[in-house]
């Protein structure tokens, strides 16, 4: 071990963030998707649709994106719509900030937009906030909201209205945009397609992490989206790159992490950004005394997380107690490649009818516990469940305990050692 280089009696601040889009420098490589944000960001003729896995970065990347481009001097205005559950408060959400982006400016640019929509479909009231300056707050009344969404595509017309009359564009991001189905349905494609190809001054980045449904919208000739966007299929970080950045936020920090403990990290938590950020914050804690991580620290790490969030994943785990969900949640995280209704497998594991296997893995793959992946095996959406049911549940059906601990001798980390130089 090596000895910390922080100054005696200072404690620097944890490099890895989690709990909100990462920015500067906790922000992990995605140059090259970066750049193509803004370049859509700064365009308003062009329509871009980002999608990947989830926790792979995409927010951080459009809230980077966006950060360049007001540097650059474009407003940039975000909407997430993650949480949101009708097209009447995304529309809120639009005004709010869009109102919040260019308000401080448009002095009038509430009561403007106001107008342009239908008479008493949105409502204004003004307040003051913490710091005594004035606020406004949009209020969308259900009943006269229209159908499929309708008064989303208002406010949004009405935006582009407003910003073609000062003759100036706007950059807007709609973050987990494939969303918007599942309050409107599969109509609300084609009121969007006719609004990118009307609007003018507004430049649209559309963000989400459902793959499958986004390719549904995207790749169906008979869905509104088809040819109308362009695309920015988000793939994870190389392992490579990532474990290189790993090693140089710890090392800013006088932390000195191993390539092999950064190697190991990357390849104990999964593709994911934010689940590799996640176990290197947690390793990164647990060595600012001693200066230097180990592969071994990383496993001891990775045990560590998995115990401090034990309450959440044994909920998981409950909820489908007494159902046949349980036993295939022990079965894939063993194998994720078991052909699960092959008559050899139903017979030994006592799993019932194949109808209601079929019914259990698509269950639990919308309740997003599972992924399928594209070779059609089933693994664990959460790295670290996965490990909790290694360690809590793998006895009780007679598996044993997978020993975590990596060396430089596996072709992986040999791969990715030779990667980083």
């Amino acid at each position: 071990m090596l000895p910390n280089t922080t100054p005696r009696g200072f404690r620097p601040t944890n490099p890895f963030i989690i709990g909100h889009p990462a920015e500067g420098e906790h922000f992990a490589d995605r140059v090259d998707e970066v750049e193509t944000i803004v370049r859509t960001m700064l365009d308003p003729s062009s329509r871009l649709v980002v999608y990947g896995e989830r926790r792979l970065g995409k927010s951080s990347a459009v809230a980077r994106a966006a950060t360049l481009a007001r540097e650059a001097g474009h407003d940039v205005a975000i909407i997430d719509l993650a949480k949101v559950t009708s097209a009447e408060a995304a529309a809120q959400k639009v005004l709010s900030a869009v109102h919040t982006e260019i308000g401080r400016r448009w002095t009038d640019t509430a009561l403007d937009l106001i107008k342009r929509l239908r008479a008493g479909s949105i409502s204004l009231t003004g307040g003051v906030d913490a710091n005594g300056q004035p606020t406004v707050s949009f209020a969308v009344n259900p009943a006269l909201s229209g159908p499929n969404g309708q008064i989303f595509t208002e406010v949004l017309d009405a935006v582009e209205a407003e910003l073609a009359s000062r003759k100036l564009t706007m950059g807007i991001a709609l973050d987990e945009f494939q969303r918007l189905r599942l309050w409107c349905g599969e109509e609300i494609d084609w009121p969007l397609k006719s609004m990118f190809e009307r609007h003018r001054h507004i430049a649209y980045v559309l963000a989400g992490s459902e793959r499958a449904l986004i390719t549904q919208m995207l790749a169906n000739k008979k869905a509104g989206l088809w040819k109308v966007v362009d695309i920015l299929d988000m793939q994870p970080i190389p392992n490579a790159i990532l474990a290189q950045w790993l090693v140089k936020r710890a090392d800013d920090t006088g932390v000195r992490f191993e390539r092999l403990a950064a190697a190991s990290v990357v390849l104990l938590a999964g593709p994911r950004t934010r689940d590799v950020v996640q176990l290197a914050r947690v390793l990164w804690d647990a060595t600012t005394q001693v200066g230097t991580a180990t592969s071994a620290d990383a496993v001891a790490a990775l045990d560590q997380l998995v115990d401090e969030q034990a309450s959440l994943h044994l909920r998981t785990w409950k909820t489908y107690e007494g159902k046949v969900h349980q036993r295939l949640l022990a079965l894939f995280a063993a194998n994720p490649s078991l052909k699960i209704t092959s008559a050899a497998v139903v017979q030994q594991h006592h799993l019932g009818p194949k109808t209601t296997i079929t019914r259990a893995v698509g269950s639990l793959v919308a309740d997003e516990i599972l992924v399928e992946t594209a070779s059609g095996a089933y693994v664990c959406d959460d790295p670290f469940f996965q490990r909790w049911l290694e360690l809590n549940v793998f006895e009780d059906f007679g598996f044993p305990i997978p020993n975590r601990t990596l060396s430089s001798r596996d072709h992986a980390v040999a791969a990715m050692l030779t990667a980083m130089g």
